[in-house]
């Protein structure tokens, strides 16, 4: 729309829509300007204002009626011409009928009073007259017949004559892919899962799929405009006409299609989706509409799903015990309930029912490429403002928090899979392939000791920001522990400076279900003690090395907690005021190098591992515990503050004697406290009776040690499998939505300045060349 005149010819149509109540139906002259006029999206964005839409939909709702059921018209015209396209048929014709209900549709529904028009409006069936010419020989009946027809409800149609846009020859296909009896054909994209026949693609079908895939989100995008506290109560007709509705082959079509094009893309120089910044490669910009376009789609649960979600939270158990004989293989056991919990996933959403049909060889690996490629680039390149697996704590970081949480819900999920743990024993022989943001240096050993390693510098150097994630990781250690080989030193390492870490009194008392964390880890110890002993030498070796760490918990109690509490705080203020180092409420925790790790008295204090001091979960992984003096007395006690500066700690929370004591008789301890006195004497003695010149000899005696008869029956085996629950689905949601939002903020954006319920954005001036922040999901 270059013309001037022009311009103002579209914008005086705009102010008409709102300023004349029940434009006529049939004044064509004025209708169609809406689509033969404006040029670009940039026209149908910058002259038809956020203003305009809501005075139409609140004063004139007639005419933005006749003006949504136009331009259905217009578009079933379109796709359905025998000659596509033509001068009355256009290209250009068909996008701003997208472009302007993409502009139109976020204002329908951002509305709560316009919530019960919508559904009347958009999901009631049509009745609609239709003539029927008079076909009688009788010259006195020359008046056509009226015919009522009942069509289907306008949201069906956008919704359906959207996909079609997406698979129109001559717009989003090559014009050769049309056949004799019409120009829509749903045929996939790019080859890969479900086809190995190209079509060959143009550079204007992708900037059309780009039009059609925004329209088709933002027909699917009411949920932006429903509170977090009602997105899993109340249906969206819109999500689950699509998810329910469409025949086999449009679902078929449509999800390769997404998929193969996501997959088959090399992000070199791009980043998604960490990455909000405007893309210049048409085929850039497809590849994220047709990522965020498939997870909007396959997220979908419905009301009764989400219900049974939340009955069997309630009702349900959190994991499925097996018992087990003494020496039965772990590997063998099986989780019995998968059937079940995948039909409750698939039964109300067609796109994850084909999708978990999948099951050919390389349709896993096409994917599996795919997905590393667009995620591998964004790794390597944050390096450049980040350390390594988490941002630096900047403006940035809660936009990763959310990323984090995924990956970290992703692992535990593939954890509880037995094929999966023992597929962790392989050695990971390639560890420069890895990006450079997570590489270990120095790093050699098998997949199960990278894991490991990850998880506690995870866990260390995220300072506390990821305290809810904690369970989670654990979890997944403790899934693969009866699995794991030949775990290295540093790895056996790490996992005791972990145990050492949440074991310690400041954190066990700051909040009160810390000391679930202990528990798990010891089950995880129990684990490769009473299944992979014999495997496991350098990790009997660091839990020997460390046998006062284990026997400081056994002998726990609430004074000498508190008592070790208020030591460990007038150490560091020590340390500080010698060096003059300002107090700090968290720092990381320091890595280990192997020569440190096999050096050294075995029994020594530290062990040659991280001393307490360096550990303690006052300064490390749990953060400060403020302390307060009170007499009892004339004795001098601490007790917790209930201002705590623990992360995650719950304010209030006060521990005592009682509430110690209640679980602190339930931790699993027996196997390892077993371990320690059958281990520790022998090599004691080896270390005062025989010259010893490496740690290689005490590893060769442990690794033929047998600990049959020395141990109690070993423990039912846990798998703690992830499992949605109402809270998660609508924290994944928000976050989902969140990150559409502002993917789309810098280019023409359909929402931006809408009224979003479902989570909050932050108004503030960005930077030249960064980012907008993300919204607050998490």
């Amino acid at each position: 729309m270059g013309a001037t005149d022009s311009k103002l010819a579209f914008r005086k149509g705009v102010f008409r829509l709102f300023e004349e109540r029940s434009i006529p139906v049939d004044a064509d002259d004025y209708w169609t300007l809406f689509w033969t006029l404006p040029e670009s999206t940039d026209d149908v964005f910058s002259l038809v204002s956020q203003s305009d839409i809501r005075r139409a939909r609140d004063t004139a709702k007639e005419n933005l009626e006749t003006l949504i059921d136009k331009i259905i018209c217009q578009m079933d015209e379109i796709i359905h011409a025998p000659v596509f396209p033509s001068t009355q048929h256009s290209t250009l014709r068909l996008l701003n009928c997208c472009r302007v209900l993409t502009r139109i549709m976020p204002y329908v529904f951002e509305s709560p009073e316009c919530g019960e028009w919508e559904t009347s409006f958009f999901w009631t069936p049509r009745s609609v007259k239709r003539l029927v010419p008079n076909t009688s020989d009788d010259q006195d009946k020359q008046e056509d017949k009226v015919r009522q027809d009942i069509e289907p409800p306008r949201g069906e149609v956008m919704i359906t004559l959207a996909i079609r846009c997406l698979f129109l020859a001559g717009f989003s296909l090559p014009p050769s892919m049309a056949t004799l009896e019409s120009h829509v054909n749903y045929v996939i994209w790019e080859t890969g899962v479900g086809s190995s026949t190209p079509i060959g693609s143009f550079r204007d079908n992708d900037t059309n799929r780009n039009e059609a895939l925004r329209l088709l989100t933002v027909l699917l995008s009411k949920s932006m405009y429903i509170s977090p506290g009602q997105i899993t109560t109340k249906e969206d007709p819109w999500l689950r006409f699509i998810v329910t509705k469409m025949e086999r082959k449009v679902v078929l079509a449509l999800l390769c299609s997404l998929l193969n094009t996501s997959c088959k893309y090399n992000p070199l120089g791009w980043g998604v989706p960490y990455n909000h910044v405007m893309f210049t490669d048409t085929r850039e910009q497809l590849v994220s509409m047709c990522l965020r376009t498939l997870l909007v789609i396959l997220d979908y649960r419905s009301p009764r799903s989400v219900q049974s979600l939340r009955l069997e939270q309630q009702f349900g158990s959190s994991s499925k015990q097996t018992e087990s004989g003494v020496k039965q293989s772990p590997i063998e056991e099986k989780e019995e309930n998968n059937e079940r919990e995948d039909n409750l996933d698939t039964s109300d959403n067609l796109f994850r029912h084909y999708l978990s049909k999948l099951h050919r060889a390389q349709d896993f690996q096409f994917l599996i490429d795919g997905i590393y490629r667009i995620l591998s680039y964004p790794m390597q390149r944050s390096i450049q403002a980040t350390s390594s697996y988490f941002p630096s704590p900047n403006k940035h970081i809660k936009s990763q928090v959310g990323f984090v949480r995924m990956s970290a819900f992703i692992l535990q999920t593939l954890s509880s899979d037995p094929i999966f743990g023992s597929k962790l024993d392989k050695p990971f022989e390639n560890p420069s392939s890895l990006p450079v943001s997570i590489r270990i240096p120095y790093f050699n050993g098998t997949y199960a000791d990278f894991l490991l390693i990850s998880i506690f510098t995870l866990i260390a150097t995220s300072r506390g920001s990821l305290s809810t994630l904690y369970p989670t990781l654990v979890f997944t250690i403790t899934n693969i522990s009866p699995y794991v080989k030949n775990l290295s030193t540093a790895s056996s390492s790490k996992l005791v400076a972990l145990f050492g870490s949440i074991s310690a009194p400041g954190f066990l008392l700051a909040d009160e279900s810390n000391h679930r964390l202990v528990g798990y880890l010891l089950k995880a110890f129990n684990n490769i003690i009473q299944y992979r002993f014999s495997d496991n030498p350098s990790f009997i070796y660091a839990i020997v090395r460390n046998h006062k760490k284990f026997e400081r918990l056994r002998d726990m109690t609430m004074e000498n907690a508190l008592e070790d509490i208020e030591n460990s705080r007038l150490l560091k203020e020590g340390a500080q005021r010698s060096q003059h180092i300002p107090a700090s409420p968290s720092h990381s925790i320091p890595p280990l190098s192997p020569s440190k790790e096999v050096s050294g008295s075995p029994f020594t204090e530290s062990g040659g591992d991280v001393s307490e001091s360096e550990i303690s979960a006052t300064t490390r992984v749990s953060g400060e515990l403020g302390l307060d003096q009170v007499s009892d007395k004339g004795r001098s006690s601490s007790v917790v503050s209930t201002a705590s500066l623990m992360p995650g700690a719950k304010h209030g929370f006060t521990p005592t004697e009682e509430w110690v004591q209640k679980w602190h008789d339930q931790l699993p301890l027996k196997t390892i406290l077993a371990t320690l006195d059958y281990l520790v004497p022998q090599i004691e003695a080896m270390c005062t009776t025989q010259s010893l010149t490496s740690d290689q000899q005490i590893l060769d005696f442990l690794r033929h040690q047998s600990l049959s008869g020395i141990l109690p029956q070993p423990q039912p085996l846990s798998m703690h499998r992830f499992q949605w629950n109402e809270s998660l689905v609508i924290w994944f949601r928000s976050m989902l939505w969140g990150q559409t939002y502002v993917s789309s903020i810098a280019n023409h954006g359909p929402w931006n300045g809408t009224s979003v319920k479902l989570f909050q954005i932050k108004q503030q001036e960005t930077p030249q060349n960064e980012p907008p922040p993300s919204p607050t999901t998490q």
